[in-house]
């Protein structure tokens, strides 16, 4: 009889476990929907997707994208992006996935000799 509650015990919690990892595994995967962003003056915008960031560049009609893979911390309410293009370091921070505006998100980039530029920036939802 004990040996048979301790398997049911042993069950229950294993699907628990399951269950519970399954759920947030799901929610982590669509937590960052698609995010275009652009500093006030537009000096850069990018593409956030996923572990992707993809900055636009725009001359002479042609727009161009350079896609860099990151490395994303999840906050309780939104994120931050590391990722090195052209060696520099992109910190993207975004304070509420919900509340997107630039007094609370930032680009900050840092050059290799360690001289870092702030930028406030204007984020919407991909649709």
């Amino acid at each position: 009889m004990r040996t048979q509650t301790e398997s049911m015990n042993l069950f229950i919690g294993a699907l628990a476990v399951l269950l519970f990892t399954s759920f947030f595994s799901m929610s982590a995967k669509a937590a960052i929907k698609p995010i275009t962003c652009e500093t006030n003056f537009g000096e850069k915008s990018f593409t956030i997707e996923h572990n992707t960031v993809a900055f636009h560049n725009t001359t002479q009609g042609r727009s161009l994208s350079s896609v860099s893979e990151s490395v994303t911390k999840k906050s309780y309410q939104g994120f931050k992006k590391t990722l090195y293009k052209d060696g520099y370091k992109h910190l993207i921070s975004i304070k509420n996935e919900n509340n997107l505006n630039s007094n609370d998100d930032f680009l900050a980039v840092t050059s290799p000799k360690g001289h870092k530029m702030t930028y406030p920036i204007n984020c919407n939802l991909v649709k």
